[in-house]
């Protein structure tokens, strides 16, 4: 015959009503010595909650799903990494969907877990749902969006001061002599995605504000394929005069330059410079290791969801939404002529 929660609350010696409240993580009003008997008491008794009929109950499931527009990207990586650590800590379970930077599929997957009753959503947004994001957040479960900005959803948002990245780059690059810095990152111009935007116009910005030689050529739109890469920068090559720096506005874009730099058989720094927005994993570890505009991802993927968490907890009360920017570091190496 299953152990039921009277059982417990009979073996402890205490009101069903205090293990209710200990089995959902309200521990405000209980001392250490009352947890640690329900604690044990639940150990012996090996009794085991269930789980359905208590979020049918309390209509909580304390799950909570993250969406991130891409798996492959390491930042995103290392932001769920600290997204489902605060999760841990708080009695919290993680779903990760990766809608790959196709609004299709991350539709599907708002869809799915919506219909999951799930308690809350953090997502990196391709900006092209943002009525069905908007509309989950009024209906109930709350949004909150981490590295993309929209304002239109009126939702919790963690992100980076992408002009002060780009900044630190720029101006590491000049004292170590660079001026002609061309600038790659993806397509920006009608995407609604705003770490791009932000990047390409604090650069274009930036470089009017320093006086650097500018030119259309240099801020370079384009994929993350290498093929298609390189005959980009054989283009930056054949013009006079070319760029002495490369800087590439996302992880993914820094290590496809740094791979066809390679192929081409060019030096990196002594034939060109690069310099990367987001660190990644082995970035250290290359021949010459690279010098990086790094985000603070595991604690903006932890505040995410503390904010996430914080919502459901309120059940999404009136506080307006808060927007939140973390300061990049740069991390010093070797591709920039550093010495």
């Amino acid at each position: 015959m299953a152990v039921t929660i009277n059982d417990v609350a009979r073996a402890a010696g205490i009101s069903k009503s205090t293990v209710s409240q200990y089995l959902n993580g309200r521990f405000e009003f209980m001392s250490y010595e009352t947890r640690q008997r329900i604690s044990q008491v639940i150990a012996e008794l090996e009794y085991r909650p269930n789980a359905l009929a208590r979020s049918l109950k309390q209509k909580k499931t304390n799950t909570v799903a993250a969406v991130v527009s891409s798996i492959l990207n390491p930042f995103m990586t290392n932001t769920i990494r600290g997204a489902e650590d605060y999760c841990k800590e708080n009695g919290f379970n993680l779903i990760l969907c990766n809608a790959d930077d196709d609004p299709a599929q991350e539709l599907a997957y708002l869809h799915t877990l919506a219909s999951k009753q799930i308690d809350g959503i953090l997502i990196s947004t391709t900006g092209r749902n943002n009525e069905a994001l908007r509309s989950l957040n009024l209906s109930g479960t709350p949004v909150v969006l981490f590295s993309r900005h929209v304002p239109e959803i009126e939702a919790d948002t963690v992100c980076v001061d992408n002009k002060l990245g780009i900044d630190l780059g720029i101006r590491h690059l000049m004292a170590h002599g660079h001026r002609r810095i061309a600038f790659f990152v993806l397509p920006h111009s009608q995407s609604p995605v705003t770490p791009r935007r932000e990047r390409a116009q604090a650069y274009c910005d930036l470089v009017r504000e320093y006086g650097l030689p500018a030119s259309e050529a240099w801020l370079v739109e384009t994929t993350n394929d290498e093929a298609i890469l390189s005959k980009r920068i054989e283009e930056l090559l054949r013009q006079e005069p070319k760029p002495t720096a490369l800087f590439g506005a996302n992880d993914l874009m820094t290590m496809s330059l740094v791979r066809v730099l390679a192929n081409k058989g060019l030096r990196i720094p002594q034939d060109m410079a690069v310099l990367g927005f987001d660190d990644w994993e082995w970035a250290p570890y290359l021949q010459t290791p690279i010098t990086v505009v790094a985000q603070p991802s595991y604690e903006m993927g932890r505040r995410a969801m503390e904010r996430l968490i914080m919502r459901i907890r309120s059940k999404n009360d009136a506080m307006p939404p808060a927007l939140e920017h973390y300061e990049p570091e740069l991390i010093i190496r070797r591709s920039c002529g550093e010495r």
